[in-house]
């Protein structure tokens, strides 16, 4: 069982990082982010040398004290750590998302046909199996209506593992010949041993790439009986919960 997890999540690094940014609509493919300069240089002065032994000029804004509300255009310049994290319009994109509501997620399992027809190992259950358990709406983040509670807007620790099971115990259904997906019909996320461009992208919900269909048949390769299921789990997490 550990070394399934730790295959799962190795296969959806590597998915994460197989994404990349080309053709990035936000950034043009570019995540690097150019150091901003001051907006003003601020003058050799007695004033200057009190305020940078005090806090260091060159690294903290000047914050006026005057009552009026006045306010320096000195400005200093990005410090390393945000350079490397990203532009505003990277970083909101990446860490500003919500999690997947727990009735989006019960439609995805429906609509990608995990229905609990795959075979399992012995006294185990299946996704939808665990979907529908009375605890896990509560474990997912839903909505306590009697305690007037809203339903979580970010995933908790308690959540992703929960959807982590979900998506690999769905992942027995996936592969099983009889699979199909009322989102995709006709569509085989197998041929032959070998999974399908099509077929990856009914699980991701976007168009898959050469790389996608590369990494995942190369989880076969590496373990010819669970490295498809692997493949599948990771891409279902990888694609539908946030960083």
């Amino acid at each position: 069982m550990k070394r399934t997890i730790l295959g799962l999540l190795t296969i959806s690094t590597l998915l994460v990082a197989a994404c990349g940014e080309d053709g990035d609509q936000l950034t043009n493919g570019g995540r690097v982010v150019p150091a901003r300069t001051p907006t003003t240089q601020v003058p050799d002065s007695p004033e200057q040398t009190s305020k940078a032994t005090a806090g260091g000029e060159t690294t903290t804004f000047d914050h006026s004290n005057d009552p009026a509300g006045a306010t320096s255009e000195f400005e200093p310049a990005d410090p390393a750590a945000v350079r490397a994290v990203g532009s505003p319009e990277v970083t909101s994109r990446l860490h500003g998302c919500g999690k997947l509501s727990v009735t989006s997620l019960g439609q995805l399992i429906q609509s990608r046909g995990v229905g609990g027809q795959g075979t399992r190992p012995p006294n185990t259950q299946g996704g939808n199996q665990i979907f529908t358990r009375p605890d896990t709406a509560a474990a997912l983040g839903g909505a306590n209506y009697n305690g007037r509670v809203p339903e979580a807007a970010f995933a908790s620790t308690s959540a992703i593992s929960k959807m982590y099971d979900i998506f690999a115990m769905a992942s027995y259904d996936i592969v099983a010949d009889n699979w199909n997906a009322p989102a995709c019909p006709g569509t085989k996320v197998l041929e032959g041993g070998k999974f399908t461009k099509d077929g990856i992208s009914c699980l991701i919900g976007k168009p898959a790439t050469d790389e996608y269909v590369a990494i995942a048949n190369d989880a076969i390769v590496k373990s010819p009986t669970d490295g498809a299921k692997i493949a599948i789990a990771a891409m279902l997490a990888a694609s539908h919960t946030c960083q």
